[in-house]
């Protein structure tokens, strides 16, 4: 079997599993995937010169059109930078399918240029591993979960390009090879009783899109109280208004202590409230049962857990959640002295969130990790709400944010991003990919206060900070986009397509707020 034939074989069983679009970063070792990429122009293709930033935007398409994607490198430390996107995709359950060229098997051990190990490089990281070459060719994608990453390492002899280039054939009706989801005998009964013996409140976190009607429904027909992050998708709907927890995480707390509430139910992904890092300390004693889309329960101990949304729909309760007024008039009569206090300080990091995201209804919105995902949790707008909100939350790490908002904008809604400086100083080489996309309509908003100030409220010591007096209006200018630095938000606005914001929050004002929020919330 020739180079040629080998990498046709592979895109074609790629394409048959499902994959409709591939993030290649071209090199001379995968030149024979390369040349069929190219030559193919039914294949839809995003070039990228750096692997990382690649592998992130490659996620942003998985989780925006819910089917793997695949990305295409050359050998040596290219495969190496293939990692992180790697270690979010298996918490995310995002199938990443990482497609790496390498040197003959011979050359393995030896140190030769351009040779590294990297058959198992991903460790736990991947669902499976293909190390094929020609005299070793079977590939099949048979029986996976598609619930991690997959590692597909080709290795081709010289001369790389050793024949014609084969055509792909594109079926017009191709489904990917997905085991049947199935919910584990007595699941269904074991939530029944959960919610038949305990009085839960209901945590609600990063949700897949087509999973928004099921949770909804179940929400307003169980009537427990529910505290909807801002990737869940849900919060400020309307359908919910009257059970929704609306004045903050803190609140949370108010009610566990009261024992208003006795358990937590989880629906979706694991939460970015302290909370839940609580359950495993003061609260360690609070039963949990966890309904989510893969198998990680977040927690150490030991907990109740389904890796089916589908649940919700089946299961049934003998009485909903009793309703309590107590709860529903403190919470919204602190949800008002919030919104006083955000007015109050306006050009503070929260108010000026607050403001901001008044302006992103129906809209597709990317969180940043940090403090800007708690900040939209704590701050924004309930009455404002986004079509849709993302974040990548499965290892929670700074890395590769802006790459994976470009692969999940969507072309039909304006784009936002919210993130913070060091987060945007991590990924600057992302605004590669904006020529190639379908999606036009971006908002960049970068939170500049000067560091990570995540740490200062955590630590008494400016090491952790990373202070630096940085501006992104050049970096916005060498990729020319248009540049707009704020500080407040102006009541109309005039965007480019491409734009980036610099929001820089004044100091004393978010300090204010924080003292003013925190003695609203001592007993």
């Amino acid at each position: 079997m020739t180079n040629m034939e080998l990498a046709a074989k592979v895109i074609q069983e790629l394409i048959h599993t499902g994959v409709r679009e591939f993030v290649l970063c071209a090199g001379a070792r995968n030149s024979p995937l390369v040349h069929i990429l190219d030559e193919n122009k039914n294949l839809k293709v995003y070039s990228f010169f750096e692997e990382r930033s690649a592998a992130f935007f490659a996620l942003g398409r998985i989780a925006s059109t819910r089917r793997p994607v695949a990305i295409i490198t050359t050998s040596g430390t290219a495969v190496a930078e293939l990692l992180p996107a790697a270690v979010e995709g298996t918490y995310s359950s995002l199938p990443l399918i990482m497609v790496t060229a390498d040197r003959p098997k011979h050359y393995r051990g030896t140190g030769a240029p351009q040779t590294i190990e990297q058959v198992g490089i991903f460790s736990y990281y991947n669902e499976v591993a293909l190390d094929i070459d020609a005299e070793n060719s079977h590939i099949s994608f048979k029986s996976l979960s598609w619930k991690k990453p997959v590692h597909v390492n080709i290795c081709f002899e010289e001369p790389l390009i050793d024949g014609p280039i084969p055509k792909i054939e594109f079926p017009t009706v191709s489904e990917r090879t997905k085991l049947p989801g199935q919910i584990p005998l007595g699941t269904l009964k074991e939530m029944e009783d959960f919610l038949n013996t305990h009085q839960p409140l209901v945590i609600v976190g990063i949700l897949p899109e087509k999973a928004y009607g099921t949770v909804l429904e179940f929400l307003k027909q169980y009537k427990a109280p529910v505290y909807c992050e801002g990737i869940s998708s849900l919060r400020g709907h309307p359908d919910i208004k009257d059970i929704e927890i609306r004045s903050g995480e803190q609140m949370i707390h108010r009610i566990l202590k009261s024992k208003e509430c006795d358990s937590i139910l989880r629906i979706g992904g694991i939460p970015t409230a302290r909370v839940w890092r609580d359950l495993e300390s003061k609260y360690k004693d609070i039963p949990v049962f966890s309904v989510s889309f893969n198998h990680f329960t977040g927690l150490s101990r030991p907990t109740q857990h389904c890796n089916s949304l589908d649940l919700l729909s089946q299961v049934e309760f003998s009485y909903p959640h009793r309703e309590n007024v107590k709860v529903n008039i403190e919470d919204g009569t602190r949800a008002e002295t919030i919104r006083a206090l955000l007015e109050k300080y306006p050009e503070s990091e929260q108010g000026l969130i607050y403001a901001l995201s008044k302006k992103m209804r129906g809209a597709s919105v990317y969180l940043g990790n940090s403090l800007p995902i708690r900040e939209w949790d704590s701050c924004s707008s309930h009455d404002a709400m986004p079509l849709r909100v993302a974040a990548n939350r499965g290892a929670n790490g700074i890395d590769g944010q802006l790459s994976t908002f470009l692969g999940w904008a969507h072309p039909e809604t304006e784009n936002w991003c919210l993130v913070g400086d060091l987060t945007a100083l991590y990924d600057l080489s992302s605004l590669w990919a904006t020529s190639q996309l379908e999606a036009k309509r971006f908002r960049i908003v970068i939170i500049n206060n000067g560091g990570g100030q995540i740490f200062s409220r955590m630590f008494n010591k400016e090491i952790f900070i990373n202070k630096h007096q940085i501006s992104f209006e050049s970096w916005a200018k060498m990729w020319n986009w248009s540049y707009q630095k704020w500080h407040n938000i102006p009541v109309t606005t005039d965007f480019a397509d491409q734009q980036i914001i610099e929001l820089c929050p004044d100091g004393q004002q978010t300090q204010a707020f924080w003292k003013e929020y925190e003695s609203l919330w001592k007993e």
